[in-house]
């Protein structure tokens, strides 16, 4: 009898997507979280930087599949945890809310810096980021500068993520820092959930990671990946969804 291989699986296919994430939060971010469950598994970054972090619903999605995984990964949240005229501004239970959380699940590798961008990169060594994540105030000024102070920290490995590239009202110009940016690296983008931008800062990438950079603008497979993630995110929506009007009609 003939041994029958192991399926092999599309490179963007893993069970990390399909965790549920442990913080499920009012969030534009929710829509990501299998993409960043991925992310994390295959990249395995040593240090994680987010900027900008409200609830924490990203944040603690990276968190949760580096302890699943055991990446030896240290975390930081850096915000004011004070809001801004784009996510509105709000009182000290948001912080609170998210240091409980982080205090109960992962005390160990993760640390909430309650600072503004600039006064927290003296706590980074240059080329030592291996993923960042870009969520702050979203003008066009203020996220190419973000980008800007922050990349002689990032890593030969760096990737960095921006979310709202496709959010094209009021003042927001996160769109504009992509097409610039699209010209000089390599990246991947995803149009559901306001938009998520993937850049390769780095050089060199685990093989998960080059198949999804080696992707063209427009290609079948790039058009399946989105729709593939688009999908799973939706699934975590409505969950979301669901749980807070089963809440609401406790309440």
């Amino acid at each position: 009898m003939k041994k029958v291989s192991a399926l092999k699986l599309p490179f963007y296919i893993s069970d990390a997507s399909f965790q549920l994430p442990d913080r499920l939060c009012a969030s534009t971010w929710l829509e990501h979280i299998p993409f960043a469950f991925w992310l994390t598994e295959a990249l395995k970054p040593k240090l994680f930087v987010e900027l900008g972090t409200y609830f924490g619903a990203s944040y603690f999605a990276f968190c949760q599949e580096i302890q699943r995984n055991r990446t030896d990964c240290k975390c930081y949240a850096i915000d004011t945890w004070k809001g801004d005229e784009h996510s509105g501004y709000y009182e000290d239970h948001v912080f609170h809310s998210v240091r409980e959380h982080n205090q109960k699940k992962y005390p160990s590798f993760s640390t909430l810096i309650r600072s503004t961008f600039d006064d927290s990169i003296q706590y980074f060594e240059d080329a030592t980021i291996d993923l960042l994540h870009i969520d702050g105030f979203h003008t066009y000024e203020e996220v190419k500068g973000d980008f800007g102070k922050w990349l002689p920290k990032l890593s030969s490995t760096a990737v960095v993520l921006f979310h709202d590239i496709n959010v094209k009202e009021k003042d927001f110009g996160v769109y504009k820092l992509w097409e610039e940016l699209k010209q000089e690296y390599r990246y991947f983008d995803f149009f559901h959930g306001y938009g998520l931008g993937v850049l390769a800062v780095g050089k060199t990438f685990p093989p998960a990671l080059n198949d999804l950079f080696s992707l063209g603008a427009e290609s079948k497979t790039t058009d399946f990946v989105r729709r593939y993630f688009s999908r799973l995110g939706s699934g975590i929506n409505y969950l979301f969804l669901y749980e807070d009007q089963v809440r609401s009609t406790k309440q």
